[in-house]
């Protein structure tokens, strides 16, 4: 009954993402509208490489990857931050010759080039949200060249545009930059030369640091240089970094620092703040501030829309199964997501939640009344059909 329990589970929880994975962007990834070699004067003056879907009209994973992955908003703040993201049928226009020259044989291919018009990664086949993030990451890491620069630092090459480019390359590394920074700007007699605000604003990558408070304190300079929208996503992304870091360390004196540094981005501050605090106590298990937390997100967020109300009771399910204060809260979430949303997966979040609180009757009249809707997730339809036949035994 315990594997049952794990597969039904995984099963549910792998049909969408979860509203806590704290995205700066509303959307998924923007793609460049322009032709490919367009795409590489953008690449080479913004220092980027492209990412390039290469796809046809006709290809199954390539219209899921458009219509489930792209459009994640984790997807979209990862890729439009660090990529120009370039879509390229490749039966039309400039594809069969960028086919030809990459030699595409499958689709999706999905190109890592740098601006020299280079492969730096491939991989072929479609991906989930997080599995293409880590696709990502592994292109930036063979792009990143932290080891070259780190060689011209030591050896005393310490000008602006070295520091900013190895600060960038153990940045791209997933590697800490801060060390370095700090050492160059400590020797910097003004801080808020064109240079030095680029440093900055590269450094800038955890809100409990040093160079987070120069991001604040030229925070007039960087949108002057550059615009208030790569500011304000600093800061997020800034808090976001530390908020990691207090789950990591189950600290929450740097959940409370990185939720008060959000003032910087006053607009995104009570959502950041909401979530935070509903993810840290999830993934705690501290079940009575759960469910304080999730309550405030309910009432002041998530209201009526069905989506958020049922990846609430979604995680309220992950993280605790068998709490029945817990369990008696999601009910409610997950009865309100199904009559607002009325789709076949809200029904049977509602079902498992009803089995899970000792009402096994109603759970499959509800599980009835999911399977006579439309729905074009097999694996959901699967569960439906599973749960039936076993609660009816």
């Amino acid at each position: 009954m315990v594997i049952r329990d794990i597969k039904l589970i995984f099963s549910l929880f792998i049909m969408s993402s979860t509203i806590f994975g704290l995205n700066a962007q509303e959307s998924g990834i923007e793609f460049f509208k322009g032709s490919f070699q367009e795409a590489l004067d953008k690449a080479k003056t913004e220092d980027k490489l492209i990412f390039m879907d290469a796809f046809t009209t006709w290809c199954g994973p390539c219209r899921r990857m458009s219509s489930n992955v792209f459009p994640d908003p984790a997807v979209g703040d990862f890729y439009n931050q660090n990529f120009i993201n370039l879509k390229v049928d490749m039966e039309k226009g400039e594809g069969p010759t960028l086919s030809g020259k990459y030699s595409v044989a499958s689709y999706p291919t999905l190109l890592y080039i740098d601006f020299n018009g280079k492969i730096v990664h491939r991989s072929s086949g479609g991906r989930p949200p997080e599995a293409f993030i880590e696709l990502g990451k592994e292109a930036l890491k063979k792009q990143g060249r932290a080891e070259d620069f780190e060689k011209m630092y030591n050896e005393g090459k310490r000008d602006p545009k070295t520091v900013l480019n190895y600060i960038r390359a153990l940045n791209r590394s997933d590697k800490s930059s801060l060390k370095v920074a700090n050492d160059y700007l400590a020797s910097q007699p003004d801080l808020s030369t064109k240079e030095n605000i680029d440093i900055i604003t590269e450094a800038a990558t955890e809100a409990d640091s040093k160079i987070f408070d120069y991001l604040i304190q030229y925070k007039n300079e960087i949108i002057r240089d550059k615009t208030l929208t790569v500011f304000q996503t600093k800061v997020y992304n800034c808090c976001q970094k530390t908020f990691k870091k207090s789950l990591e360390y189950r600290n929450i004196e740097l959940l409370k620092e990185a939720q008060a540094k959000m003032k910087h981005f006053p607009e995104k501050q009570q959502l950041f703040t909401l979530q935070t605090n509903v993810q840290y106590y999830s993934e705690t298990g501290e079940a009575k501030s759960f469910v304080k937390s999730a309550k405030t997100y309910v009432s002041k967020i998530a209201k009526n829309d069905a989506t958020k109300l049922y990846e609430t009771a979604q995680t309220a399910l992950k993280y605790f199964k068998g709490n029945t204060m817990v369990m008696s809260a999601a009910e409610k979430w997950s009865k309100k997501a199904m009559e607002n949303g009325g789709q076949a997966h809200q029904y049977l979040n509602y079902a498992l939640i009803l089995d899970e609180n000792k009402k096994r009757a109603k759970a499959i009249e509800i599980l009835k009344m999911a399977k006579t809707l439309p729905c074009d997730k097999p694996e959901v339809i699967g569960t439906i059909d599973y749960l039936l036949n076993d609660y009816q035994k």
